[in-house]
């Protein structure tokens, strides 16, 4: 039985969502939860491999397992054998042929800045840079929409095509925060982070927003502006047909 697991997770204490052979990853950690629960060793394949320090509101993985095991128990089975800063907050059963990364159609990445010093408690949730104009941030976001070579804004992975699709970019600002949501069919390596440190540093007024589009037009990874931390990005959503 092949089954769909949404989960979501604190990434501060991981090394990224994939298993490392040096390092704790995510991956490894629901796995062995699973074994625990199952006594079957799995192997779990997610939507998407998030990097070192990035959390999660909703990550998408999918299973084999022998057996039947009713959903409800088995999320609640799983989450008592799972560290609090990973949680499985959903479960069903798909078709055999179902894959959580291949038959995604969509992802929402939100990043968050914080308009004052951090404090203690918000540290490994937020960035925070000083005196950045956020108006003009918000303007430049808008120029990433489109169908465009992402080549300039990502850590180049042999074989994967880098022209996505980004359909919007939603901006939610309070007094002490915000947020800038990209919404797209997909995403490349640090991507994101890349597209962010950029519209940091037009923030900063260390470049113009013309940057963007001179980037898009003719891929230059030194155009884009510093990677910016982890800690900031949330994997908020992945979209899938409503039949799975």
């Amino acid at each position: 039985m092949r089954y769909l697991m949404y989960c979501s997770y604190d990434g501060s204490s991981y090394y990224g969502f994939q298993s490392q052979k040096n390092a704790l990853g995510i991956q490894e950690v629901i796995e062995k939860a699973i074994k625990n629960m199952t006594q079957q060793h799995v192997i779990i394949h997610a939507a998407g491999r998030t990097d070192k320090g990035v959390h999660a509101y909703m990550q998408t993985l999918h299973v084999d397992l022998s057996g039947n095991f009713e959903l409800l128990k088995m999320k609640d089975a799983l989450n008592k054998r799972l560290p609090e800063d990973i949680r499985i907050t959903n479960v069903k059963i798909v078709k055999d042929t179902f894959h959580a990364r291949h038959h995604a159609k969509a992802k929402k990445y939100v990043y968050k800045l914080s308009k004052q010093p951090l404090t203690a408690f918000q540290s490994k949730y937020y960035t925070y840079i000083k005196d950045l104009n956020y108006d003009v941030m918000k303007k430049a976001s808008k120029m990433f929409i489109g169908t465009h070579d992402f080549l300039g804004f990502c850590q180049k992975v042999e074989g994967k095509p880098t022209i996505k699709t980004i359909y919007d970019v939603n901006i939610t600002e309070s007094k002490t925060t915000i947020a800038f949501e990209f919404f797209g069919n997909s995403f490349l390596k640090y991507m994101v982070r890349s597209m962010m440190g950029t519209l940091i540093e037009i923030g900063q007024h260390k470049k113009e927003m013309s940057v963007i589009k001179q980037n898009l037009s003719v891929p230059n990874r030194k155009l884009a502006g510093k990677t910016a931390p982890a800690k900031g990005l949330y994997l908020k959503k992945i979209y899938y047909k409503k039949v799975i």
